[in-house]
């Protein structure tokens, strides 16, 4: 099965990988966006992350005689960028459920981009990142002051906006961290790693309360307060991190092999697209304004990754 899976993505278009995963990646994330009816977003990330973890140690299980030297036998340093690593990919999931709960997720997924076009910034030679930033800068601005300037969000809109700012900027320090790790070798175990020390920070401050109210749902709840509602919010729980974190990932480390990092980074510019389309079946409808501001941060990162040949790195 695995061969078999592996081989068909060998032979689909990349840019198609692209597209699939970005669809079944945002449809989770709006399905989470109504499973935050019955549990509250922090609590609801703490369940994504922590399938995601579970499910990560099952596949690369690196707890093995083969593999704990070298995993396990490392410099404070070396497991300073790991337990870093870990952190921050986790509180840019925290953050992003955060923003998705108080704005659209196209827009959200928009402004996230400003993370890595930062990186791009800092660690670029080229007029592309300079000018590439300055679009994004101008599409972000945009859809904050329109969304800021609308009575109707109540100051939720801001809530968001501050979370999904540091969430990009997590991004950024996740690609970072995850190359100079990724250099040392057996890059996905010392994923599950960080991933798994991440959880754990994150377990001591949301883990108590997130068992506790799927076991005992808020009082505004609905089907999770039904006899057997426990159970089924876990397992769409669990669905959702299937959907949006473990095969995403897994299918990306394939098509990272297949292209490179600037061709994979325009590749991934359809995603405020999609994640905007899809919210459009869930009623999040953008006005003219807000489309033109994530329609300029796509055009920013296909200016910013269309000169670059370097290896890819995955979010």
């Amino acid at each position: 099965m695995k061969k078999a899976v592996v081989s068909i993505l060998n032979r689909v278009p990349v840019v198609l990988i692209v597209i699939g995963e970005a669809l079944v990646i945002y449809t989770a994330t709006a399905i989470a966006k109504l499973a935050f009816t019955q549990l509250d977003p922090l609590y609801s990330v703490w369940y994504r992350v922590g399938f995601m973890t579970l499910l990560l140690l099952a596949w690369r299980r690196p707890w093995q005689r083969a593999k704990r030297d070298r995993l396990f036998r490392r410099s404070a340093r070396s497991w300073g960028l790991v337990a870093l690593l870990g952190c921050a990919l986790v509180l840019m999931n925290t953050m992003f459920y955060v923003a998705i709960s108080n704005m659209d997720m196209g827009i959200a997924v928009s402004i996230e981009f400003i993370g890595p076009l930062s990186v791009a910034v800092i660690t670029g030679r080229s007029w592309r990142e300079r000018l590439g930033i300055g679009i994004a800068a101008i599409g972000v601005v945009l859809l904050a002051g329109i969304s800021l300037s609308n009575p109707a969000s109540n100051g939720s809109f801001l809530i968001g906006l501050i979370a999904i700012l540091i969430g990009g900027s997590m991004w950024g320090v996740y690609i970072v961290t995850g190359r100079r790790v990724a250099a040392g070798g057996n890059s996905l175990d010392n994923l599950c790693i960080a991933v798994t020390i991440g959880w754990i920070v994150q377990s001591l401050f949301l883990g108590v309360p997130a068992v506790e109210h799927v076991i005992w749902p808020k009082s505004d709840a609905t089907w999770a307060l039904e006899p057997g509602g426990s159970l089924k919010l876990l397992a769409l729980l669990f669905v959702i991190s299937l959907m949006a974190s473990f095969i995403p990932y897994v299918v990306e480390q394939i098509t990272l092999r297949r292209t490179t990092s600037g061709a994979f980074s325009v590749m991934q510019s359809i995603n405020p697209a999609v994640a905007v389309a899809v919210g459009l079946a869930f009623g999040e409808i953008p006005g003219i304004g807000e489309l033109v501001g994530v329609g300029l941060v796509i055009f920013a990162v296909i200016v910013t990754f269309s000169g670059d040949a370097a290896p890819a790195q995955g979010k």
